[in-house]
């Protein structure tokens, strides 16, 4: 019966998204080659299923929002739209960014709606290497780390981060990103932190971003690097889709409309600026 899920191509009218629900998972079908996960923005606690017992259950709030004006900015800047998925589950039901006995507790309801969730990525992406051959995939999460930095992650932990360039270098395979460097002429190195970079790009629009050149790594140590999707996604294995997990503080960036949206916009250009220089895609 998942296989159907596909069945059902959602459609924009007047900029007024469709997106579908399926097994409490809400997605939509890009034509951009950028898939935007959101698996711990939803809140859905049904009595069926049990509540975990082990692992972190804390909800990254409004994320689940996030997502969607970013894609609705998408339309808005460029008439297209990336693919999108949310789990509405809470997490403390399920966590769809772990391993799957760790996020479903071994609950054969969870581990249903697990194996939807990541299929549903995995046609994605099958989709996107068929039109495009590479792509970007954003795993958009909440911190509660008291610096309010964007931190974007790629698998290196803060002790890496805190090495000679030189010595960082020699991490790259060992990145989500590892594959960016079939596409972009930039080095790894300005891939990962440069002025080119995610985060060089957001600090240019007035953002504090880890890693960047203005802050290579968090001095307090509190960093997420990214987690099991930026891992089963990103090139570290052998993907032509490169991952990134970005966590984002609630206050000014989450916590409002008015500051989701003014967030998205600043994420969206500079989503659109990255695809340019290291994909040579023009969204526009």
């Amino acid at each position: 019966m998942i296989r159907l899920l596909f069945l059902f191509i959602p459609f924009i009218l007047n900029a007024n998204f469709e997106y579908k629900n399926f097994n409490y998972i809400k997605y939509l079908q890009g034509n951009i080659p950028i898939i935007i996960s959101a698996p711990h923005g939803g809140d859905l606690k049904p009595e069926h299923i049990p509540n975990r017992t082990y692992g972190k259950k804390g909800r990254d709030k409004y994320t689940d929002l996030l997502v969607q004006d970013i894609a609705l900015e998408f339309f808005n800047q460029t008439g297209k739209y990336p693919y999108i998925i949310i789990l509405e589950l809470s997490r403390k039901k399920l966590d769809v960014n772990r391993e799957i006995k760790e996020a479903t507790q071994e609950n054969e309801t969870a581990i249903n709606i697990y194996n939807t969730y990541h299929f549903t990525i995995e046609n994605f992406i099958k989709e996107i290497n068929q039109k495009f051959g590479k792509g970007l995939f954003i795993d958009l999460h909440g911190h509660s780390h008291p610096n309010s930095y964007i931190e974007f992650g790629y698998l290196l932990s803060n002790d890496i981060l805190k090495l000679s360039d030189n010595e960082i270098a020699k991490f790259q395979k060992s990145s989500s990103i590892k594959n960016l460097s079939l596409t972009s002429k930039k080095t790894f190195i300005e891939q990962l932190k440069g002025e080119s970079s995610f985060s060089g790009i957001m600090s240019k629009k007035g953002y504090k971003t880890i890693p960047s050149k203005n802050i290579p790594y968090a001095l307090d140590d509190k960093y997420f690097k990214g987690a099991y999707n930026t891992k089963k996604y990103g090139s570290f294995n052998e993907e032509n889709i490169n991952a990134v997990q970005v966590e984002l503080p609630r206050l000014g960036f989450r916590d409002t409309q008015t500051n989701r949206q003014k967030f998205a916009k600043d994420f969206v250009n500079s989503i659109i600026e990255f695809m340019m220089i290291h994909y040579e895609i023009n969204l526009r």
